[in-house]
């Protein structure tokens, strides 16, 4: 059984498993902190990738880090985030005009780096602000300047729910789109969506392409925003019915066995010989006539039964095929059925497991699913990791119940006075179980050896513990310990021996009752009068401060007696009952 190793986190210092999920280090924080360092890590490394894009100087920063090293207070404002919001830009989500946001001093656009000195902490608000106020809009491509009339006038817009907490992310409105004539509001460059992106695709906001994907540029007017086609362009007069499309696109083939053995068809399979998907399944385009690009792919073989039970018959269902062959589109080789009895129906065509072992009775077994399993392969896997080889069905085998590898019986044969792995069965190294058989001790040992230390088990001649071996190369590669888990120097004066020869800390001893009791560690008394140890810190803490007993005796070292259970009393009283009793 693995025992768990228990750290403290390095964020909230609360006691967590610290043994990794799979192989690396030691973990430093527990299961939430470990996560939130995570998304930390990628927002820093998008940051990192954004400033080298800038082609600046960079390098990686955390959020958290510089929020924390500015006392979570904006160098713009001075003024300090709220406490309900320090949470919120660290792992990302909606935006609040107080939340903290990483502002560079030096923009990354005039060639500021990005290092921990060039960023500061600032709320969203003002970071916008003062990026507004560096930012110029100049003009962009051939857009008219706007009348004196429709100035831009700028405002922020925000949605507050009932109790007064601001909802989503504050909106910028920044007036009319300044193109002649169109009255949608502007998004960026004082123009609206429809126009910067046309500004930025054909440096043009009156110019569009034809919508049937020609390449033609169109003129538009201003409020235009759909697809324009040119006269003759983007409408599809003469389209084929979808049956003639399947009537031309296949080919008969004569029905397969499978089909014609497991469900009796007899009738020659309609195969597909155009467009395929990577399932091997055939698939066409079904257009609208009339329409441009409102049409549908949709696989030949569920068209073909649509086609002849209705529209939206295969709706829900899936439809199998009887002959087994996935580009067949005959109807009468179509069957819709659920998934379930599909999936069912392939497994019965797979006869023999990927090794090619046949799935007959004896060498089939179900699992607690219900899938099948393979004998032979079971079988092997296990062989194969114990004895080396594969296993090999003795045909001598009186058991019919129980099977027996003919080549470990061979073996066996050939070594008379050895294991399978060569051991001799000497007296040292045999021992007969309740069955009657031999079991070589050296293999037992080495199985368990070299999972846990790596190496084969070499028994120790010199053990002395004749009834529990000891490995050779295990005591040649151990240390002999100077210190104990706490510390102490394991000298002549500070070791305890115990019984079975082991080495134990005197002062750990001592300290596991003292310390729980008077709150510091045990120091013996070298001018104790005694036998028995004596505390030297204890001593002079009662001859500094002395005690007085109910009737007026010093509690002094000399003068106290250490009850078994906990607690003092004073000696002279007890000398004093003594006497009155006798």
């Amino acid at each position: 059984m693995v025992e768990r190793e228990f750290a403290r986190c390095v964020d909230c210092s609360k006691k967590f498993d610290a043994r990794p999920s799979g192989r690396g280090p030691r973990r430093q924080r527990c299961n939430e902190h470990t996560a939130q360092r995570k998304k930390e890590l990628i927002r820093a490394r998008d940051a990192y990738n954004r400033a080298i894009a800038f082609g600046v100087q960079a390098e990686f920063v955390i959020a958290r880090e510089v929020f924390e090293r500015d006392r979570w207070r904006c160098h713009i404002c001075t003024d300090e985030v709220p406490e309900n919001l320090r949470g919120t830009r660290l792992l990302g989500g909606a935006y609040d005009p107080l939340a903290p946001v990483v502002d560079h001093v030096v923009p990354l656009s005039k060639g500021g780096p990005h290092t921990l000195g060039n960023c500061k902490t600032a709320h969203w608000t003002c970071n916008a602000r003062k990026h507004t106020a560096e930012t110029p809009r100049p003009h962009v491509g051939t857009v008219p300047v706007p009348k004196v009339g429709r100035v831009a006038l700028r405002s922020v817009s925000q949605r507050v729910s009932e109790n007064g907490r601001v909802i989503g992310r504050p909106r910028v409105n920044i007036g009319l789109c300044c193109v002649e004539g169109c009255e949608r509001d502007a998004v960026s460059r004082r123009m609206c969506q429809v126009h910067y992106r046309r500004v930025k695709k054909f440096s043009d906001p009156l110019v569009t392409k034809c919508g049937c994907g020609c390449g033609s540029l169109v003129p538009v007017s201003a409020t235009f925003a759909g697809l324009y086609y040119l006269a003759g362009h983007g409408v599809q007069t003469a389209v084929r019915p979808p049956a003639q499309i399947l009537r031309e696109g296949v080919t008969p083939q004569a029905v397969s066995e499978y089909g014609r053995v497991r469900f009796g068809l007899v009738e020659d399979c309609l195969i597909w010989t155009g467009p395929t998907l990577t399932q091997g399944y055939g698939c066409t385009y079904v257009a609208t006539p009339g329409r441009k690009r409102h049409g549908r792919s949709i696989q030949t073989h569920r068209l073909a039964y649509e086609l002849h039970h209705g529209a939206g018959s295969a709706e829900g269902w899936t439809i199998d095929h009887l002959c087994g062959v996935r580009l067949c589109c005959n109807v009468t080789h179509l069957e819709a059925v659920t998934i379930a009895v599909n999936l069912a129906r392939a497994a019965e065509r797979i006869v023999a497991c990927p090794r090619g072992h046949g799935y007959d009775e004896g060498n089939t077994y179900h699992g607690l699913e219900g899938h099948r399993r393979c004998r032979q392969c079971n079988t092997d896997r296990y062989h194969v990791r114990v004895h080396g080889h594969e296993f090999v069905d003795d045909p001598t085998n009186p058991s019919v119940v129980r099977r027996r590898c003919l080549t470990c019986r061979l073996i066996r044969e050939s070594r008379i006075d050895q294991c399978p792995r060569g051991h001799e069965y000497s007296a040292e190294n045999k021992r007969v179980g309740v069955d009657g058989k031999r079991y070589c001790l050296q293999c037992a040992a080495d199985r368990d050896h070299v999972d846990k230390q790596g190496h084969p088990f070499l028994a120790d001649p010199n053990s002395p513990n004749p009834r529990k071996r000891r490995c050779s190369t295990c005591l040649a590669a151990r240390t002999e310990k100077t210190h104990c888990v706490h510390g102490h120097e394991l000298t002549l004066s500070n070791t305890v021996v115990t019984r079975r020869g082991q080495r134990n800390c005197l002062t750990c001893q001592l300290n596991a009752r003292h310390t729980p009791v008077h709150g510091h560690d045990f120091v013996i008394d070298p001018t104790g009068p005694s036998t028995k140890r004596r505390c030297l810190t204890c001593r002079l803490e009662c001859e500094r401060n002395p005690r007085v007993c109910l009737h007026g005796h010093l509690m002094t070292p000399e003068n106290t007696y250490r009850r078994a259970r906990g607690g003092t009393e004073c000696r002279q009283c007890i000398r004093n009952r003594t006497r009155a009793w006798v």
